[in-house]
């Protein structure tokens, strides 16, 4: 049986997908889709202001209790007991996948009265969704897949949670007991695939184990440095039948012993020493601050240090703020990078100082005396040697010195008025700007008029190249879990998945996808799943008809060799 045709009719400026389908009528939603594509074939010749976000109602039922569909003393099978303990989580939305392994799942949901699971057309897609959902909510993300080709399609979403530090719990369906190690069909050792890209993984092999085994996987997920946890489990577990026990205590010793403790006041007394000493501070910030942004605000309100963010950290300080320097690094400000490198003061409250940051790293940053605060203690050192550090919670952190600087009256003696004023001589000098074209709209334009349309209060998602940066560089986003992006990993074909799962967590927020048209088609197929679930998710295709950043580099450093086999658009 054919599949239907996705087509785009024009209306105005507005490209909006619809779908002709050989199926009879009865069977075709009646209402168009939900989602919204502003398609720009770059140089863009015009675009209206007349066109703003929709929003619908929320696509996914407030979680009730944990349905009780058995007795306590009753036996049911392991998939029952999983969904269950997601339930026991909090759990509202999944983004599963079914196949084979993983059909008991599947079965299970269909019995909760508190889950919806929302059927993406990929694996990928699902959990670069589960992603787009805990990075705008806060919550955990949970994605699930069969065993096989359906495991190794996460891949690449592990990893990304991994470097990006996003809560995720995949759950994935593995062959019978019996049958791991033999080259079963669909057999892959998924827990040692993922080994190196998850914070903790496990396979089941006693279903009386699942329910501790879900409460540590959402506790590692979302404690201490945030990350994904695998749960694999083999189909006769999920068949099993077992009466839970869900009193059944985690057994994280080790783990627990190492997370990090309060800071302690002498710590953070050397600290605002240090500050009380500079002359030309800046704070450098990062994903690691996205939980403690009310505390960061204050802080700079107390001492008026001005913020540098990374990517990871954009809408931690609002960019309109005039103490904000934007964006460092590669893809940063002049004025920023201005002042990494002047200053005698760095601050990095929850940075890795990724190499996109901080260049040839003995020159970043060279004049300053470091502090690192950050809850992950592989971090510290890791890259550049700080003078001084504190393994914790930032938000901790920030909230002692805060309550510090009012206690000391510290607040009322810092004056850095003199490198403030530097510093906005640097930002009249070297302002982000982009050429005009007369006529022809470049893409930052379209960026900055789509963050007029929206108030700057929309949820932003990208894919990766140059619409990535230019997002980063003009939205101009004003709080944390606003702006969604694979930064670590750069991970094409995150933009469009990741906001149909942040439309799921957030159905009363504007939601758009700044994207690229090689990005975009690289999840393409999840339209499909937009326009079945009406998910009022916008997308902004910048299409300059090739990969943009790749020919960026193609000119600068390979002398415009294009190496490809075919130009796109010929």
């Amino acid at each position: 049986m054919a599949a239907a045709n996705l087509t785009a009719t024009c209306k105005g400026d507005i490209l909006t997908t619809s779908f002709l389908s050989p199926f009879p009528k009865t069977l075709i939603p009646p209402k168009v889709v939900s989602s919204t594509i502003f398609s720009f074939n770059l140089p863009i010749r015009a675009v209206s202001s007349s066109h703003s976000a929709t929003k619908t109602t929320p696509s996914s039922i407030t979680s009730p209790p944990p349905s009780r569909r058995f007795a306590a003393d009753e036996p049911r099978k392991g998939a029952d007991i999983l969904v269950e303990a997601l339930e026991r989580e909090g759990v509202t939305d999944v983004f599963a996948y079914p196949g084979g392994a993983s059909m008991e799942i599947h079965q299970a949901l269909t019995r909760s009265l508190s889950i919806t699971n929302h059927l993406f057309r990929h694996e990928q897609g699902e959990i670069f969704a589960a992603e787009g959902y805990a990075r705008s909510t806060g919550r955990p993300g949970v994605c699930i897949a069969t065993s096989g080709p359906g495991a190794t399609n996460l891949v690449s979403g592990l990893a990304d949670a991994m470097l990006d530090s996003i809560p995720l719990v995949a759950v994935t369906g593995q062959v019978p007991r019996r049958m791991i190690g033999t080259d079963a069909f669909q057999e892959t050792p998924i827990v040692e695939v993922t080994r190196s890209i998850t914070k903790h993984n496990y396979l089941v092999l006693d279903v009386n184990d699942i329910p501790r085994i879900i409460k540590e996987a959402f506790f590692l997920a979302t404690s201490g440095r945030p990350g994904p946890v695998l749960v694999d489990i083999p189909k006769d577990i999920q068949q099993q039948l077992a009466i839970p026990s869900w009193d059944s205590q985690i057994g994280l010793q080790g783990y627990l012993s190492r997370l990090p403790q309060p800071p302690k006041r002498h710590f953070l007394e050397q600290v605002l020493r240090l500050v009380s000493e500079s002359r030309c501070p800046v704070l450098y910030v990062g994903g690691g601050c996205t939980s403690a942004s009310p505390e960061l605000r204050h802080f700079v309100e107390l001492t008026g240090i001005p913020v540098a963010t990374t990517l990871m950290g954009l809408g931690v300080f609002p960019s309109s703020n005039e103490l904000s320097l934007k964006m460092l690094g590669m893809h940063g400000t002049v004025y920023a990078n201005y002042a990494i490198d002047k200053s005698d003061l760095l601050l990095a409250f929850g940075v890795r100082f990724d190499d996109r940051v901080t260049g040839k790293l003995e020159a970043f940053a060279s004049r300053a005396n470091i502090v690192h605060i950050d809850i992950d203690a592989a971090e510290i050192g890791k890259n550049k040697q700080p003078h001084m550090s504190i393994c914790g919670d930032v938000k901790l952190a920030l909230e002692g010195m805060n309550s510090l600087i009012k206690e000391t009256g510290l607040d009322k003696k810092l004056d850095f008025s003199p490198w403030i004023e530097e510093l906005d001589r640097q930002k009249k000098a070297h302002p982000l700007s982009y050429k005009e074209f007369g006529e022809e709209i470049p893409p930052q334009y379209a960026i900055q008029l789509l963050a007029e349309l929206t108030s700057g209060e929309a949820i932003i998602s990208t894919g990766v190249g140059q619409h990535q940066m230019w997002a980063a560089q003009y939205y101009n986003f004003s709080r944390p879990r606003q702006w969604l992006s694979s930064a670590g990993l750069g991970a094409m074909g995150f933009g469009l998945p990741a906001a149909a799962g942040a439309a799921v967590g957030n159905p009363a927020v504007t939601v758009v996808d700044i994207d690229g048209d090689g990005s975009f088609l690289m999840n393409v197929q999840e339209l499909a799943m937009i326009h079945i679930e009406k998910l009022p998710v916008k997308i902004m295709v910048l299409n300059n008809q090739h990969l943009g950043m790749v020919v960026q580099w193609e000119d600068r450093f390979y002398k415009a060799n294009r190496a490809r086999y075919i130009p796109w658009g010929s």
